[in-house]
């Protein structure tokens, strides 16, 4: 009986992997200080990195998780690099969100906004083609600290 039970518990987990669908990116942030401070990973089959979508040369990430509901929960990361090239060997002009909680009742959200003079760090964006690393290190406004990579799976290219 035993035996019966683990042969289905494999058997759902395979058709669990099956249906879903492939990996997009992987991000990991870490927060430093601050009420949110700790270590953050996630995954998502949506969304994921793109190369001159939100204007010509530029690099984005849109990691979101929108059903998650728990307050305490990171989920969600938005990134708009306008110089992909100058990103190559790191730029200080971007654009970073970090989220918790609900998209519509966040319970917290950390930005740096560089060209506004929100915060400052540095985004490096290794392009491979198909595939690229982003890292970042960045302070807020309010003097947050965090870091962290997203591991883009697939890049979604504009023309």
């Amino acid at each position: 009986m035993k035996r019966i039970i683990t042969l289905s518990a494999a058997c759902a987990l395979f058709a669990a992997m099956l249906s879903a669908g492939p990996v997009k990116e992987t991000v990991h942030v870490v927060i430093d200080n601050g009420p949110n401070a700790g270590t953050y990973d996630g995954e998502t089959d949506r969304g994921g990195c793109s190369a001159g979508l939100t204007g010509a040369g530029s690099w984005g990430n849109q990691f979101s998780l929108p059903k998650e509901q728990d307050p305490k929960k990171f989920n969600s990361l938005q990134l708009i690099v306008p110089d992909a090239k100058a990103a190559a060997s790191g730029t200080h002009e971007f654009e970073l969100h970090v989220g918790f909680g609900p998209i519509l009742k966040r319970s917290a959200e950390y930005e740096i906004l560089t060209k506004k003079g929100k915060g400052s760090g540095t985004v490096t964006v290794a392009d491979h083609g198909a595939t690229a690393i982003v890292t970042f290190e960045g302070t807020t406004a309010a003097g947050v600290k965090m870091h962290g990579k997203i591991d883009c799976k697939s890049v979604l290219r504009g023309r």
